[in-house]
């Protein structure tokens, strides 16, 4: 069995939730705005949370084995110092490799299938604004 194509329905959740959350914002983003960060603007903290609280639903679910022992807090910066690398610009295997370490950092085996999986969910909810 290949492991990447059995998370592939639990990756599928987590888009179709970070998708709901997004469209149900009432009104469109402004342009001037785009430019801004997060602490600037509450309405992107507001997307990025949904986004990290839907990773994390997403993960637990997919991933029960490196979700063991992690809070929504750990669970979160999982998303968010990725989400980070990948928004600087860090080539994708530098990424990953980054993301391996913090997957791994509560004792777990990371395999690199379950690093690569977990990059891909983070790198498209990530660049979803």
């Amino acid at each position: 069995m290949r492991k990447p194509f059995a998370l592939l329905p639990a990756a599928l959740v987590v888009l179709a939730v970070a998708a709901t959350a997004c469209q149900s914002e009432s009104e469109a983003p402004d342009p001037a705005d785009t430019a801004t960060s997060a602490v600037a603007n509450p309405d992107t903290a507001k997307i990025d949370q949904l986004k990290a609280g839907s990773f994390g639903i997403g993960f637990r679910g997919a991933f029960p084995g490196l979700a063991e022992g992690r809070d929504d807090a750990a669970i979160t910066a999982i998303f968010t110092e990725t989400c980070a690398d990948i928004r600087s610009g860090a080539p994708e295997d530098e990424a990953t490799t980054a993301l391996t370490e913090r997957l791994g950092s509560n004792g777990a085996a990371v395999t690199p299938q379950e690093a690569q999986a977990v990059y891909q969910m983070v790198a498209a909810m990530c660049g979803q604004q």
